[in-house]
């Protein structure tokens, strides 16, 4: 009897504990096409969220070599790099090479907090070392099934988005 009272406090309590939702990650496929030019250096890539009114929400990657060279993502460092660059570890890596590359992002801001379902804006930007700039942005809604396709540019292959429901 003491355990089956101890137990249901138990779960009693741990319910109330518990968050309330969490947020499903969000996919993204993102192609880098295979360039055919000398020299060809791997462009450096931003992928960010926005609120509809162009305030940065989050940093989702960041592929980069020297930071001497951040700015030239250009959309990306006048909304987010040049303010802070906090946290960077979390989100960056190194260039890559052309291929297709999956990210799993929980929706989340910058300090890890899950963001509430609504309409975004996600940017796309890709800048290589004597090469091209494109920077492509999506509004999407958080918490509404989606999936997408954002048609290739020069510098960014096809980029595919699957967004799960709450």
């Amino acid at each position: 009897m003491k355990a089956r009272l101890l137990l249901g406090f138990w779960l009693s309590t741990s319910a109330t504990l518990m968050p309330a939702q969490t947020p499903k990650d969000l996919e993204i496929e993102i192609e880098l096409p295979d360039i055919k030019v000398e020299p060809y250096h791997r462009p450096y890539v931003a992928i960010w969220l926005e609120t509809p009114d162009r305030k940065a929400v989050s940093t989702i990657a960041l592929w980069w070599q020297k930071d001497t060279w951040l700015k030239d993502l250009r959309q990306w460092w006048r909304r987010v790099g040049k303010e802070s660059l906090a946290g960077i570890d979390g989100y960056s890596g190194a260039t890559r090479k052309p291929g297709t590359y999956k990210i799993n992002w929980k929706p989340v801001d910058q300090k890890g907090k899950p963001l509430p379902a609504g309409s975004y804006v996600l940017n796309f930007e890709a800048s290589r070392e004597e090469g091209g700039r494109d920077h492509v942005k999506q509004t999407i809604e958080l918490g509404r099934k989606q999936e997408i396709k954002i048609p290739a540019t020069k510098e960014l292959g096809v980029i595919s988005l699957n967004i799960p429901a709450l």
